[in-house]
C-alpha cells in the first residue's frame, strides 16, 4: 500500500485503534488466567474482557506498545514508514511529521521498532551473509570491473 493509501485508510485515531484490535484477534488472544480464548472488547478502557473469567488484558499488553502513551496512530505511522523506506530516517523529522513535541517517546518508539524488525530478521536469517538487498549489490558492483561478472547462486 502506498503511504497516501495507508493515510486515507487510517484517517483518525479511532480507526487505528479498531484495525490493531482486529489484528489482536486474528493472531489468537489466550486469557493468561484460564486460557480461554473468546474475549469481548470493552471500548470504554480498551481491554478486552475474558469471557469465561473476567480477566481484562489491555489492547497493547503483550505486544510492543505496551506501557506507551502515544496514540495509535503514531505507532502505525511509524511501523508503515519503517517498513517502506529501505534507508533509516531521522527521528527529529519523524517528530516534525507527527506533530509531537518531546523528542524523546518518538526515539523509544522507533527504539522498540526497530528492535522487533531485528528479531524478526534474525529469526528468517538463513547464513549469516545471506541477506541481501539493492544497497549490497550496488556496493559490490563498485567493486568489480565492469568485464567480470558476480553470479549470485
Amino acid at each position: 500500500m502506498e503511504l497516501q493509501g495507508y493515510f486515507e485508510k487510517y484517517h483518525n485515531e479511532e480507526t487505528c485503534i479498531e484495525d490493531f484490535k482486529n489484528k489482536r484477534l486474528k493472531n489468537g488472544l489466550v486469557c493468561k488466567k484460564c486460557s480461554n480464548n473468546i474475549h469481548s472488547f470493552r471500548r470504554v478502557d480498551l481491554k478486552f474482557q475474558c469471557t469465561k473469567c473476567g480477566k481484562r488484558i489491555g489492547l497493547r499488553s503483550g505486544t510492543v506498545m505496551e506501557n506507551s502513551n502515544l496514540p495509535f496512530k503514531y505507532w502505525m505511522i511509524c511501523i508503515e514508514l519503517m517498513t517502506l523506506s529501505k534507508r533509516r530516517f531521522s527521528i527529529l523529522q519523524l517528530q516534525y511529521l507527527l506533530g509531537h513535541k518531546r523528542y524523546e517517546p518518538i526515539w523509544l518508539m522507533v527504539q522498540k521498532i526497530r528492535f522487533v524488525m531485528q528479531q524478526r530478521d534474525e529469526k528468517y536469517l538463513l547464513r549469516p551473509y545471506s541477506e541481501f538487498d539493492s544497497e549490497f549489490l550496488r556496493e559490490m558492483e563498485k567493486f568489480t570491473d565492469s568485464k567480470k561478472k558476480i553470479r549470485i547462486k
